[in-house]
């Protein structure tokens, strides 16, 4: 049997490397109470079994301060390995000083072969060599485990809420609407602030829509909404818009007269984002790097449910976070911002990501308008890069 004896760390990926690499079939690790507790220990029993098929799992609490006790339970654990016949691997990937001494130490007397791993690059380093011992990438069989960004968020506590899924942001593989979201990235990218004072506009048609979602609204009450909409100044320029989005067949059937204003949307997925002035910006964002093949999972409208508990009668901490990303084995959350950026969404961003996305995550500013220089300079103290679209 093949184990592998490592640090507890507070980063959860460090805790998984070497069993999304090699098929281990024990697990023990040695940590401190204040990191190895019991939340943390039972996500980390639970991505295991459920990524690496492992379900033999230890978890030893040592001292913060006497290195003669670490070494004693450390040296316990050990020999009962190898008089078990089991081969022993020390896995250096993460953890604190005087744990990885007592490992080093250990590892010279009982011959137990060193490795690590370097993230977020996933690169092996074999750290030791001893005559007719061999290193685990010789004797331990080789794979690579793909984890999701289910995983990651519940490596950290938390669960993706799908039932706040929006429509418009699932079935994002039908090749119709994804034609269609460029499209109207191409109408609205000439001019983003247009783009909100329309989506203002369908918000207003919303109230006018018969039972199949046609819409038939008066040019008079048109005039009087569009003084609420500075965007749109005018009924005729309402109309060229109209016309443009039926010329591409993003809204059916439009009829513009002295009296009314009708028109249909070519489906409700294309309906619900036209409303929405937020998530033409998140559906391209999504495309964009969807497209880009660097990517091993992505999301859009992406719930996060802080306790991991879906509880429909209670009232659950969760945030949303735009677009989800994962390359590799690193997390990237983007925030989309198609109006304005303010300091509160930089730091709801910032504290989602470092609480779901870890030590490796990335975080990311997707935006249409100009953001201010003492913006810029604080997405640049976060480790937020901005990406703005144009």
């Amino acid at each position: 049997m093949n184990v592998n004896i490592e640090f507890f760390d507070s980063e959860p990926l460090e805790n998984l490397i070497t069993c999304l690499n090699f098929k281990m079939d024990k697990v023990i690790f040695f940590g401190h109470s204040d990191t190895m507790t019991d939340d943390r220990i039972k996500d980390t029993r639970r991505a295991l079994k459920n990524i690496c098929d492992i379900t033999d799992v230890e978890f030893v609490t040592v001292s913060q301060k006497s290195l003669y006790k670490v070494l004693e339970l450390l040296e316990k654990e050990i020999s009962a390995e190898l008089k078990s016949g089991n081969k022993c691997f020390f896995d250096l990937s993460g953890g604190e000083d005087l744990v990885l001494v007592a490992m080093g130490m250990l590892a010279t007397q009982y011959k137990v072969p060193l490795h690590k791993f370097a993230l977020p690059e996933n690169e092996l380093y074999l750290l030791t060599k001893w005559d007719n011992v061999p290193r685990i990438d010789e004797v331990v069989e080789r794979r690579e485990l793909q984890i999701s960004l289910d995983d990651i968020i519940g490596l950290h506590g938390g669960v993706i809420n799908y039932r706040q899924q929006k429509d418009e942001k699932s079935n994002l593989d039908n090749k119709v609407f994804r034609e269609s979201v460029r499209t109207m990235w191409e109408i609205a990218n000439d001019s983003q602030k247009k783009w909100n004072g329309l989506s203002s506009v369908f918000k207003e048609c919303a109230k006018y829509e018969d039972d199949t979602q046609r819409v038939r609204v008066s040019v008079k009450a048109m005039r009087q909404a569009l003084k609420r909409i500075p965007d749109i100044i005018s009924v005729k320029e309402l109309t060229n818009y109209l016309d443009c989005l039926g010329n591409r067949e993003i809204l059916t059937k439009v009829s513009v007269d002295d009296e009314f204003i009708k028109f249909s949307y070519s489906s409700p997925m294309i309906r619900n984002c036209l409303l929405d002035a937020g998530c033409l910006l998140e559906l391209h964002t999504y495309y964009t790097r969807e497209e880009s093949g660097r990517y091993s999972d992505c999301r859009v409208g992406v719930h996060i449910d802080w306790d991991g508990v879906i509880n429909g009668q209670e009232i659950d901490v969760e945030n949303e976070i735009d677009v989800m990303l994962l390359e590799g084995v690193v997390p990237v959350f983007i925030s989309c911002k198609n109006g304005r950026v303010n300091q509160m969404a930089l730091y709801e961003l910032d504290a989602v990501a470092n609480r779901f996305g870890g030590k490796y995550v990335r975080k990311e500013l997707s935006a249409t308008q100009e953001i201010t220089p003492g913006y810029l300079k604080r997405a640049e103290e976060m480790g937020i890069v901005v990406d703005m679209q144009r």
